[in-house]
């Protein structure tokens, strides 16, 4: 069974989306956001592992991959790593799409997700979508800083080639940013990158601006 796009477009119409790339202040944004307006916050990041057992390998053969052999996954070259990060999120998107649709049916709702510009075209209108990005140097200082990271950076610190891998998933990470900035650039959907001026406060009343809350 086939759903036509205008179908999953009223079906979303009270999910308002934050997406971008990894580092760009997604989660910290919709959280604040979600707070003061009192929507119901969805994080994808905390949907993985549920997302994950639903997954098969004919089905989404990406998301099963990494369950087989870490040491293979992370010291893949580059282009391929990025293509998975990619490809795994682009069959996540998906189960992500059937869980907004159930919130969403009787409340507003903050979406902290990672969602492709090429899915959200069709089933977004401009004053829904948003994406947070930051400049590709900024990944190795903040990436493991984020307390959802932290269990499994020390878990990487633990493997006997813990600096191999740190380097392939950083590059990957950072290749993965320029090839989504390309396709949210040219999405036509809002683009905001993380500024040393910016605070909280301002990227709030940028997103209350351009989700139309005031």
């Amino acid at each position: 069974m086939n759903f036509t796009d205008n179908i999953l477009k009223d079906a979303l119409k009270n999910v308002l989306f934050i997406s971008g790339t990894a580092c760009g202040g997604k989660t910290t944004m919709s959280r604040l956001l979600a707070e003061k307006h009192g929507f119901y916050l969805y994080d994808m990041d905390q949907q993985y592992e549920r997302h994950r057992a639903i997954a098969q390998p004919e089905y989404q053969p990406e998301m099963c991959y990494h369950m087989q052999d870490f040491h293979q996954q992370w010291t893949r070259p580059t282009e391929e790593q990025a293509r998975w990060n990619m490809a795994s999120l682009a069959e996540e998107s998906e189960m992500v799409l059937i869980d907004l649709i159930r919130l969403g049916e009787r409340q507003r709702v903050v979406a902290d997700v990672i969602y492709s510009p090429v899915y959200a075209s069709n089933l977004l209108d401009y004053h829904q979508m948003i994406f947070l990005t930051v400049d590709r140097r900024e990944i190795r200082k903040t990436y493991f800083n984020r307390p959802e990271k932290r269990s499994f950076y020390e878990f990487v610190k633990k493997q006997p080639l813990a600096e191999t891998y740190f380097e392939n998933i950083f590059l990957g990470l950072e290749r993965t940013n320029d090839l989504e900035q390309a396709a949210m650039r040219a999405s036509g959907f809002l683009v905001h990158q993380r500024a040393s001026a910016d605070t909280p406060e301002s990227v709030l009343t940028l997103l209350e601006d351009h989700f139309q809350l005031k």
